[in-house]
Parts: C-alpha cells; structure tokens; sequence
C-alpha cells in the first residue's frame, strides 16, 4: 500500500475521534493546468453520491481536489488549490449519443460560469466515448477546437467482450426474455425484465434524479459496448464501431476535435481482480483473450480484435480487452515513490482511426497500469493510489499547455 493511502486512512481514524492532522498546502511541484479538466464517469457510474466521488480514493476524497491554505477537509496534496476541476453526473446506463450529448450540454454552461474558452476532457471506461462525442459538439458549437487534451483511461473504444456476452446470456437476440423493458413503470412480463427494470429504476432515483432527466435503459448501455451492430432486426444501428465511424478523432470535415488525444491502457491478471469481477467471469463462464490483431471483430466476442491463444496473461481488466482501450497516443504511468508521479509519452504507434488500429496497438503490452477496470476509479479493495494516479494526469496536461 502506497505511503498517501497509509496517511489517508490514519488520517480518516483521527478525524473519527474528532482530532486532525495538520492541513496541507498543494505539492511545491504540484502544477495548475492553464485550462479546467472535465472528468466523464463510466457505465453505472456517478459523480458523486452518499459523500463518495467516483474520481476518488476509498475515502470519498475527490482526486482532483488541490489542498488549500489552512483547508480540513479531504484533498490531494499533488494538486494546485486553485486547479480547475469538475466531474458531471450523465445518464448511468444509457448510449454515448445521450450520455455525450448531456456531456457537452454540462460543459458549455461550465465554461459560461467561470468564463473559459477551452477545456480539458478525462474520460474513464464509456466516459471515453461520451467526451469524444462531447468534443464533437462542442466544437460545432462553438466553431473552433473546444478541448486541448482529450484522455481515455480504461475505455472499451473497439468494444467489450464481456457487454456482448451478458446480452447473448440475458437478452437472447431479441426475444422477450429479458430484453422488451417498458419504461411507463409495466416492465416486461417475465422476471428477468421486472428484475432489471427495477435495478435501473433504483439507479436512476439513487444517482441521476437530482442532474438528468433521461431514464436509464440499462441494454442501450449494453449495446454501446459491442463493437458490431448487436441487432439487425431492431432498427437502429448501435455499437462501438458505428459510433466510432461517426465520433472519430476528427469530424466530418476533416478537422480534429481536440489539440491532442491520449489513452491509458489497463490489464490485470486473474488473481488480482475485483472480487465483482471475478464473480462475473464466473457468472459468465468466460475470460477474454484480448491481445491479438485484427480489425474488425474476428472472433465474435463483441471486440475487435482476436486472441493470442492464452486467456490468462496481461490481455484485459476484467471488463476491457488491451486490443480495445487505445485511442490517439499511448502514455505511460510512472509511479515514483516519495516523488510526484509522472504521464509520459509511449513510441507507441498512435491510434488516428479508431476503427482501423495498427497491429502494435492492438497487442502491445507497452505502459499497461496493471490494476483491472475498477481500481482506477476507488472501487477497492486494491493497492492503488488514485489521488497520485490523477495528479499525474493534472500534471501532464499542465506541462503540456493544457
């Protein structure tokens, strides 16, 4: 366990007994981005909820809140006090055309309010499609390039192996078994619908009551993750690829959306996993194999890409094969103890075409953070330090002009 996460805690058991430690000024190299960060949660997702920020550590600490002068409260010592730094509730369960569009709605009021003309977008896992969608917008909107650094971590922007099984094991192509959900409160007449209906009933109330109005649809959000249109016959084109073709790095008339496009790629073996995960995989009776090349989805397991023949090396997250998460440039994460961490750049071939990779980008296990899907965003247990993690990507986007 890493030394901050050590101090947080202790920090947590004397604040329970009413005492305090002695509050922080930001890092003496802890750098401001010239623009504010925009953060985009993932699928089932929140901003923040019951005290607890999805961009966190486990004690509810929001990862890009910068310690100030003679401040109390819980904040991230790597990070300016007067950083700029927001994330915005979206829809949890629902497809990137909405989850994006909501995204951008949220950000152009943001920019209004504190009067800035550019901005910074960090999305994690689905985040990564809905701040593509979002930089689209808002540079149609706006008519010039909105967002300067545009980062995915995690994200499934060729698909997710594991989306396209929970659809074929619960859905059944179509059929009424746990697929024609009613969303006037009279949920399809068998026990899966009813069962769903009320779990992304509760999500809703629980979490995006109070900031959105469009309903959860928990298999929209599924389908979003497939990389091949999941259904033919229901009329409407869905996936990653499709959505890709539409929210490329660049827009219709060829222009980029944002300065710069960065992924950050996650892997972690089986032993390692969130125990949700690994019940999952269970559930599912499966473990994806997603290191190996191939443009289109070769193997129909929902994600482009194939296998390398071995299920159990450093191929995927739990949720999200490596032949999936990159986007743009590769960076790698460079946790440097007793120091700040670092993003650096990777020779990584860059991802231009997000429908059309290379073969290195799809297999390479260069800058893999080993921690699965959920790590990176405080879902413990796990060893790692999400505040370090996130003002390592605060302070990449300040050294690059961001």
């Amino acid at each position: 366990m890493h030394f901050k996460k050590l101090a947080a805690v202790a920090a947590s058991l004397l604040l329970s007994l009413g005492l305090s430690l002695p509050a922080q000024q930001a890092h003496a190299e802890a750098q401001k981005t010239k623009y504010p960060i925009i953060l985009a949660h993932g699928m089932a997702g929140w901003d923040e909820i019951a005290g607890l920020d999805y961009f966190g550590n486990e004690l509810g600490v929001f990862a890009l809140d910068g310690c100030q002068l003679l401040e109390i409260n819980g904040c991230n010592d790597d990070v300016s006090g007067s950083q700029m730094a927001e994330a915005f509730q979206v829809t949890s369960l629902a497809d990137s055309e909405t989850r994006g569009t909501q995204l951008a709605d949220k950000v152009q009021s943001y920019m209004t309010t504190k009067g800035v003309s550019y901005i910074n977008l960090v999305g994690h896992s689905q985040g990564g499609f809905d701040i593509r969608k979002a930089a689209h917008l808002l540079k149609s909107r706006k008519g010039y390039t909105v967002v300067n650094n545009l980062i995915s971590i995690s994200s499934p922007h060729r698909g997710s192996p594991y989306a396209k099984k929970l659809l074929d094991k619960y859905a059944l192509n179509g059929s009424s078994f746990c697929w024609n959900l009613a969303w006037d409160g009279t949920p399809a007449n068998d026990p899966c619908g009813v069962l769903i209906t009320k779990i992304a009933d509760v999500l809703f109330d629980a979490v995006n009551q109070q900031s959105v109005t469009t309903r959860n649809n928990i298999i929209a959000a599924g389908k979003q993750l497939v990389f091949n249109d999941f259904d033919a016959k229901d009329g409407v084109t869905t996936g990653a690829k499709a959505f890709n073709a539409k929210y490329n790095l660049k827009n219709s008339a060829g222009a980029y959306v944002a300065t710069r496009f960065r992924s950050l790629i996650t892997a972690q073996d089986d032993g390692n996993r969130n125990p949700a995960l690994s019940a999952l995989h269970t559930v599912l009776g499966y473990n994806a194999d997603g290191d190996g090349y191939c443009a289109g989805d070769c193997d129909n397991d929902g994600a482009a890409g194939t296998g390398d023949g071995s299920v159990y090396d450093m191929d995927d997250d739990g949720l999200v094969g490596v032949n999936s998460q990159q986007m743009g440039g590769r960076l790698q994460y460079n946790s440097i103890l007793g120091f700040l961490d670092t993003m650096t750049e990777t020779t990584v071939t860059a991802v231009d075409d997000i429908n059309n990779p290379s073969s290195i980008a799809m297999t390479s296990q260069t800058a893999i953070i080993k921690q699965d899907h959920l790590d990176v965003v405080g879902v413990g247990p796990d060893t790692f330090d999400e505040l370090e993690f996130y003002a390592a990507i605060n302070h990449y986007i300040a050294k690059a002009g961001g």
